[in-house]
């Protein structure tokens, strides 16, 4: 228990007492056990100028009881029940604002080597002493599964979670802060001079990032049920290294698959929406899919390595300004090979596809195709040193609006360097040569040109790092570029980090 009484150093609270009291029995019968909790908090806090009880001021009783089978530390299963009394500040005074019920079961349904499940389900049912105010129900739950097969050669980890809860459809604004400090730029599309919110981008260069994203205080939360399921698979036919004829063969493979979906719905009421694959817009507020696979060829060893990966997302937010949809999807093969353990040379090629649909501002639509190409060759000089030299070429498509293009061809060379006085340093220098056809100064272009403009460019960038002391080290960056139509912009900063 805890009781105290003190006047703050601001003078705005006096005799402030805060009050906190927990306890929990528990009663073993072999593998059985029994108990209950108990929970007391009262905080009260009082303004001097009047005595009166501050906002702050709060107290909650919670008591409970709970059974419980099997060893906690490994297979087990527990049942308990949790009764809460919430009193809050009404009309000066501490009051009854409501009271909760909940339902909950923890488990560990199997342990073993290579297996491992367990379930934690919690219902709660929030009731109003304000007639005019509804209960709220809330289903909280989570499943975890972990297993491996054929002797480690396939491993499979399932999650499945649902959540009740609020999210804020907030209005927001941009605020002006010093170049580098902020994450947005704007972008006058329309040439009227006004600040919009439709004119904001995410600042591909540090000296761009002038603004800052600010919620108003008028938020309005909507009541939510969420869930989300996640699924990963990993074949590992290494273990056949040393076998022969088709195992053999198939020993050079590697695959990693991992899928994730998230959806939120509006809750009325205890509608609560468990299946997270469900296809109905009904009540529809946010929608977050990944799909991600990638086949390996001699992973990791660089002689003529390959790895091809299909990528493909999906994302649906709910905005003050409508709802804005994205879906991307990519299809990319590297290769790498090492010649001489001095050469390596790797070709990176992509398709893919970025589409955008905004409700309400239809300038910012847009479906992108497009096709990368991108040879590199790399001579090490050691395993702490590398030169580079690239070429990049690539060739997007708006399908809709005005059907912009864009060809680029980009070439460049970097470096990397790492001694074993605890310094590193990188660097990469890039020639740009666009060819765009349409508007330049339009959301779709800033996107297909990445922020640059059309026509010659160039970019360069210089990180150091040095460790200092085993707690201490600094990091100086430097970027500029350099367009037909500007003069060179130069910016860097210098970090100095410590820790603890």
């Amino acid at each position: 228990m805890q009781n105290s009484s003190y006047l703050k150093s601001d003078g705005n609270y006096a005799n402030s007492t805060f009050i906190r009291n927990s306890s929990n029995v528990r009663y073993n019968f072999k593998k059985n056990w029994i108990g209950s909790s108990l929970r007391l908090e009262n905080n009260k806090e009082r303004l001097v100028a009047t005595n009166q009880l501050s906002a702050l001021s709060q107290r909650f009783t919670e008591y409970g009881a709970f059974v419980g089978r099997g060893d906690s530390t490994k297979v087990f299963v527990e049942l308990g029940y949790l009764q809460r009394l919430n009193d809050s500040l009404q009309n000066g005074v501490l009051e009854r604002v409501n009271t909760s019920q909940s339902y909950y079961l923890k488990s560990k349904l199997l342990q073993t080597k290579t297996r491992d499940l367990s379930l934690f389900v919690n219902y709660r049912n929030l009731k109003y002493v304000d007639a005019s105010r509804q209960n709220e129900p809330s289903l909280n739950s989570r499943l975890l599964y972990n297993d491996q097969y054929f002797n480690q050669l396939m491993q499979v980890t399932t999650a499945y979670e649902t959540t009740s809860g609020t999210i804020a459809q907030q209005e927001f604004t941009y605020l002006e802060v010093e170049a580098g400090q902020g994450v947005y730029t704007w972008i006058d599309y329309n040439g009227n001079g006004i600040q919009e919110l439709q004119e904001f981008e995410v600042a591909p260069f540090p000296d761009q990032a002038k603004y800052v994203r600010v919620f108003l205080p008028n938020q309005i939360f909507v009541k939510t049920h969420q869930n989300k399921f996640s699924q990963s698979l990993t074949l590992n036919p290494g273990r056949w290294q040393n076998a022969t004829g088709f195992r053999k063969f198939l020993s050079h493979f590697y695959n990693q698959t991992s899928f994730l979906i998230e959806r939120k719905v509006k809750r009325n009421g205890d509608n609560f929406d468990l299946n997270p694959f469900s296809t109905s817009d009904e009540n529809m507020l946010g929608l977050n899919t990944s799909f991600r696979t990638s086949l390996f060829y001699n992973r990791g060893k660089q002689k003529h390595s390959l790895t091809g990966t299909f990528i493909a997302n999906q994302l649906k937010a709910l905005l003050s300004v409508g709802s804005q949809e994205s879906i991307n999807r990519a299809l990319q093969l590297q290769y790498a090979h090492l010649l001489k353990k001095t050469w390596l040379f790797s070709l990176g090629t992509e398709l893919a596809k970025a589409d955008l649909l905004s409700e309400n501002y239809s300038s910012k639509n847009f479906e992108v195709r497009s096709y990368q190409a991108n040879p590199k060759i790399s001579y090490l000089f050691n395993k702490n040193a590398s030169w580079d030299l690239f070429y990049e070429y690539q060739a997007k498509n708006n399908l809709v609006g005005n059907s912009e293009k864009l060809l680029q061809n980009r070439f460049g060379t970097s470096f990397s360097y790492a001694s074993e006085k605890k310094f590193t340093a990188n660097g990469e220098f890039s020639l740009y040569q666009n060819k765009f056809e349409g508007d330049a100064q339009s959301p779709v272009a800033f996107q297909m040109l990445e922020g640059l403009q059309s026509g010659r460019n160039m970019t360069w960038r210089l990180l150091l790092q040095k460790n200092l002391t085993q707690f201490l080290d600094i990091n100086i960056n430097y970027q500029g570029r350099k367009t037909e139509t500007s003069q060179t912009i130069h910016t860097g900063n210098v970090q100095l980090r410590a820790y603890f």
